[in-house]
């Protein structure tokens, strides 16, 4: 037989999923914001993926309350190294997209200092 506390675990059982579910669709749409950004900024992004790093209470851009999510991820400018990254969402809004400091495509890397050959006795 059902009672009330059988259909209150059903319910917060289906908010908890509804949660995850929203949670899944918003990350796949920080994703998509991410790429669109790294082609702009023309770097590339690394595997393709994103990580939610934190979830936190906060204001939006208009003082309004909610949860701002925070994803990380990879992105490289020569191929040779890894640079990190974050977007922040409030709700499905954007909140930031921020990069490392990292050197611009097609900019040549600074040539290294002059060696002294100077040899004291």
């Amino acid at each position: 037989m059902i009672d009330l506390g059988h259909v209150t675990l059903m319910l917060l059982a289906a908010l908890a999923g509804a949660w995850v579910w929203r949670g899944l669709g918003l990350r796949d749409q920080a994703l998509r914001m991410v790429r669109q950004h790294c082609q702009r900024t023309s770097v590339q992004l690394l595997d393709e993926s994103i990580a939610l790093n934190r979830l936190r209470l906060g204001r939006g851009r208009h003082g309004r309350p909610g949860i701002i999510r925070r994803y990380g991820f990879e992105f490289t400018v020569t191929g040779e190294r890894r640079y990190a990254g974050f977007i922040e969402l409030h709700g499905s809004a954007l909140q930031k997209i921020e990069l490392a400091p990292h050197p611009f495509p097609g900019e040549e890397p600074e040539p290294p200092p002059p060696r002294n050959n100077v040899h004291y006795l």
